[in-house]
């Protein structure tokens, strides 16, 4: 309830209200009828209650939607963490055992003089032909 509704219920609920200040009151907010001012009051209770009642419902969906998104992206952060290390594991294993036959069967290649030689294209020879 807000400061307004906690005030008419203090103001309503007080012990002993005199009846000429009650009826007088209810009679204004009726414009001159007490039953009309008494359904005045209510229909504001019922209001201002349906209001809080739908703001705590959107309220506790946030939290829910909220809640639900937190632990599913933890979830997924977690799996692809563990994810990635086994991708690492595996590659470690396999680059260790390239490495260990890299090492074992090694060939010493020699560098020959043709390596050096580089093959010009014929857009760089081009002379015409003579016939």
């Amino acid at each position: 309830m807000n400061t307004t509704a906690n005030q008419i219920a203090k103001i309503i609920s007080t012990p002993n209200p005199s009846a000429p200040i009650t009826t007088h009151a209810l009679a204004e907010l009726g414009n001159g009828s007490m039953q009309n001012g008494l359904r005045r009051i209510v229909s504001y209770f019922a209001a201002e209650s349906a209001s809080n009642l739908r703001l705590g419902r959107i309220q506790g969906g946030l939290v829910g939607v909220i809640g639900i998104a937190a632990v599913a992206g933890g979830i997924a952060f977690i799996y692809h963490e563990t994810q990635k290390k086994q991708l690492e594991t595996e590659g470690k294993v396999i680059l260790n055992t390239l490495q260990k036959s890299a090492n074992k069967n090694t060939v010493i290649v020699e560098e020959t003089p043709s390596d050096d030689v580089t093959e010009e294209s014929d857009t760089d020879n081009n002379t015409p032909s003579e016939k």
